[in-house]
């Protein structure tokens, strides 16, 4: 008996109703970000409204095993050609657990989340929100995914996970890069660098390559391929561009969201195998069973957010 309960695990409590909460703040964003408190007030509503609009999802509106918790993050808000208040709004879901002494508790170290961010037009290089990095750590270049597909009005997926919600009737949110804009970016960046082997060697490949291209492919869109300078129009490679500032409705007021973006997984059933996998380990993944449930409906019901 006594080696029995020194074996015993933790159990989840997978039928244990669960409660939501915001964890409400209105000091995301830096100082120098120069938003009023007025601001960021009407932000955290249009945020809210944001959260009561996700929450519509099965595993959100009626929780059990887990508490829900959405946890508002500051982003970087000094992009060239910024306007609305940056954010990531991060759903977090804390497991209930039983302790071995009968001790029942949720989980609140590091949870499992998912995560959507609102108004930032240059996209986090970050692998859980878009497949997305700077052009030569250039601050207004960089590359997106590939096969853009506009699902809906005002819907767009890159790559088949990256999706953008906008308001279509506005410019362009990205503009694409030229062949000639990302050479020059190219050759700028290789004359700072300070060994001189591996500048004046780049630096030939450059010229070499440019050389090398068809005036009539200077200024078509430049996508990261084909080349020693990795720069080339093959459509099926990532593209260089940049962010388009009158994309923004500067009539609005800054706390209006304008753009979203987020990771979806469209593949559902390499999710529900997951799911499947970590059942069979005895484990119930409550982000991966909301991720699975988050549908093109539940991304439709984000477009109306867009501010007006």
């Amino acid at each position: 008996m006594l080696f029995c309960d020194c074996q015993a695990q933790e159990l989840q409590l997978t039928e244990k109703p669960g409660t939501f909460k915001i964890l409400s703040r209105t000091d995301y964003t830096t100082p120098d970000c120069g938003f009023t408190k007025a601001d960021m007030t009407a932000n955290l509503g249009k945020i809210t409204d944001l959260v009561s609009v996700v929450r519509r999802n099965p595993v959100l509106s009626d929780i059990k095993g887990f508490e829900g918790r959405a946890r508002i993050y500051n982003v970087i808000c000094k992009d060239n050609g910024g306007y609305g208040i940056p954010s990531r709004i991060s759903f977090e879901f804390c497991e209930w657990h039983r302790k071995k002494d009968g001790t029942e508790y949720f989980n609140t170290i590091e949870p499992p989340e998912w995560s959507l961010i609102i108004n930032k037009l240059k996209p986090n290089t970050n692998r859980w929100h878009f497949s997305s990095g700077d052009f030569l750590g250039d601050i207004n270049f960089f590359t997106v995914p590939d096969q853009k597909e506009t699902v809906d009005k005002g819907i767009d997926v890159y790559g088949g996970e990256c999706f953008v919600v906008y308001d279509p009737d506005r410019p362009p949110y990205w503009l694409p890069v030229t062949v000639d804009e990302a050479f020059s970016c190219k050759r700028e960046y290789w004359k700072k660098e300070p060994n001189q082997y591996n500048r004046d060697y780049m630096m030939k490949t450059i010229e070499a390559d440019y050389a090398a291209t068809p005036v009539s492919d200077r200024d078509k869109p430049a996508h990261m391929c084909c080349t020693m300078s990795e720069i080339g129009t093959d459509p099926k490679a990532p593209q260089i561009v940049r962010i388009n500032p009158e994309y923004w409705d500067r009539s609005l007021p800054k706390s209006a969201i304008q753009f979203i973006y987020f990771r979806s997984i469209t593949k559902k059933e390499d999710l529900r195998r997951l799911i499947r996998e970590a059942k069979d380990r005895g484990q119930t993944p409550f982000e991966t069973i909301f991720e699975e449930a988050f549908d093109m409906d539940d991304i439709r019901a984000l477009a109306p957010l867009i501010g007006k």
